[in-house]
């Protein structure tokens, strides 16, 4: 059975990922039948919708404390104790205090937009054919909008996968001004690797969200939130056209795993290298919300 691994960039090591539903997905994606489920069901609004209202139940506090257990979440960083959530979706967008996530406090520095593990390439136009298998991917496509997407066809991508057990709130990754955010309706894919296969071209048929963020430091920066199987809701908390500071909430996702893509025009940042080296080795690198991700040129 393939293994799911990261680097870790706090502890220097290649970990294996602990996988809510492993065996679900292998199913579900791998299988004759399991496809058949995913392309007449699982990826539909519906059954997202479903999980939604059952994550959101009272009931379903019960899973709370054996799914910490489980996962070795930290609960000395949330915000509410655990008898306080009122469900299971309440504790999945929990909040959590903010000296839990410092923001990497340099001017000429880009923050990490959420907890999550990390993709980070160079140039969107040139992609590895171990990313992108016979398919084309530009930004265009990416945002519906062939206007707004030609500043960005030849700039650096970062993505950024959270898994259920991750702090699913994301971030400002800047100081900037943010535009209205517009939706791209799509299906509901698991952006797992176990689901993908290394292939990021399903983020151009999920359901995604995108803004463009004005900064004064950088230039424009593209930032989009993509649901996965599970997210029928992905809630914005800001407001359009009012200036922020880096590491204000832009808004969470609820119950399921997900994704947060930052797309700068070309040469305006310069990644972190454990990011770049992971990469190109096919790793994922697994970094905190507001951790330094890149720096201003």
């Amino acid at each position: 059975m393939r293994r799911t691994l990261f680097y870790n960039r706090y502890t220097k090591t290649t970990e294996e990922e602990k996988v809510v539903g492993r065996g679900w997905l292998r199913f579900a994606y791998t299988t004759v039948i399991g496809k058949l489920g995913v392309a007449l069901l699982i990826k539909r609004k519906i059954f997202s919708v479903i999980l939604g209202k059952l994550a959101s139940s009272s009931f379903s506090k019960k899973k709370i404390v054996p799914f910490i257990e489980k996962y070795g979440i930290k609960k000395d960083s949330f915000e509410k104790k655990i008898d306080e959530f009122t469900s299971f979706n309440d504790f999945f967008f929990r909040k959590l205090k903010p000296t839990s996530r410092p923001i990497s406090p340099k001017a000429n520095t880009i923050s990490a937009p959420s907890d999550g593990r990390y993709l980070a390439f160079e140039n969107i136009s040139n992609l590895s054919p171990f990313f992108i298998k016979g398919e084309q991917f530009t930004v265009d496509e990416l945002i519906a909008d062939e206007n707004k997407a030609a500043k960005f066809a030849s700039g650096g991508m970062l993505i950024s996968r959270l898994c259920v057990t991750d702090y699913h709130r994301f971030h400002f990754p800047i100081a900037c001004v943010p535009d209205k955010t517009f939706l791209i309706n799509g299906d509901y894919l698991s952006v797992h690797p176990i689901a993908m296969k290394g292939d990021i071209s399903v983020f151009l048929q999920n359901k995604r969200m995108s803004t463009i963020l004005h900064s004064k430091a950088c230039g424009d920066v593209l930032m989009i939130e993509i649901g996965s199987t599970g997210v029928g809701t992905i809630q914005q908390t800001f407001t359009p056209e009012k200036e922020v500071l880096k590491g204000d909430e832009k808004g969470y996702f609820e119950f399921g795993g997900s994704t947060v893509i930052l797309i700068f025009e070309n040469g305006r940042v310069r990644f972190s290298e454990d990011l770049l080296e992971n990469t190109s080795n096919g790793l994922e690198t697994y970094v905190l919300m507001g951790d330094e991700v890149a720096s201003i040129i």
